[in-house]
Order: structure tokens, then C-alpha cells, then sequence
């Protein structure tokens, strides 16, 4: 797998259809072979965990969507967030230990996490500067 500049993290059950339309409007700027998105580019069959790992190692930069259930709160028991084999912690975790920048995409109004919410190996999250993208300025944020 050739290096891919721009990684998409984000929870399916939290902002699968924003992913989608960054994913897009960053393929349509820089070219779909510069933007990693799981769904489009993990192949049946593939080992899942390994794939991510080469493609944000190869990344430049890690977009970090982040909506109300990001961090993956269930009922009775712990947030998935915190689970050591969560694909999304996987993901920022291996970003903020790397070379690659981390750039939080705060989703219509979501707030922050706040360090004390995270697990230790993503609490550096919570001092990144983030930006913000909303459904009724999508354009607007995405320039």
C-alpha cells in the first residue's frame, strides 16, 4: 500500500455519513488514492488492525471525527473508547505516538473531550486545536 497522505478516523455509528462527504470532497481535491477510509480502501479479506496500522503509519495527517457518541458510551458498561482493541483508539493512538499530525473535526457542536475522558494513550487528543464541521456550513468548514 502506497503512503496515503490523509486518514479518516471516525466511528460508523457516530458520523459514518460526514466521513463519507469529506472522504469525497477531499478525493475530489487531491485524488482518492491520497485519502485512506476504511470502507473504501480494506478489501474483503484483509487483516483490518494490520491495514490501519501501515495506512497511519503512512499518513501526514489523521482527521479525528468526532460527534456525540465518539467515544462509544454503552449502557452497564464501558465506553468502547476505552477498550484496548477499539479500531478508533487504535487509530488516534498510533497517530499521536507518530509523526503524524492529529487534527480533531469537532461535528456539529460536539464538544471536546476533555483528557480526564480518555484513556492515557489518546489524552494528548485533548490539546490538539480542532476545527469544527456542521451539516448547515459544511462547505464553509470544509474550505
Amino acid at each position: 500500500m502506497a503512503a496515503t497522505p490523509i486518514f479518516i478516523s471516525y466511528r460508523r455509528d457516530d458520523t459514518a455519513g460526514y466521513a463519507r462527504a469529506l472522504c469525497d470532497a477531499l478525493a475530489a481535491r487531491f485524488g482518492a488514492d491520497r485519502v485512506f477510509m476504511d470502507v473504501d480502501d480494506i478489501a474483503a479479506g484483509q487483516p483490518f488492525a494490520e491495514v490501519l496500522r501501515r495506512a497511519v503509519d503512512g499518513s501526514s495527517v489523521l482527521l479525528v471525527l468526532i460527534g456525540p457518541r465518539w467515544r462509544g458510551e454503552r449502557a452497564g458498561q464501558q465506553a468502547r473508547i476505552d477498550e484496548a482493541g477499539d479500531f478508533v483508539r487504535l487509530e488516534v493512538a498510533a497517530a499521536l505516538a507518530g509523526r503524524c499530525r492529529v487534527i480533531p473535526l469537532l461535528i456539529d457542536g460536539t464538544p471536546m473531550p476533555t483528557a480526564a475522558q480518555l484513556p492515557p494513550d489518546l489524552q494528548a487528543l485533548a490539546g490538539r486545536n480542532a476545527l469544527e464541521l456542521g451539516n448547515a456550513h459544511f462547505a464553509a468548514d470544509l474550505d
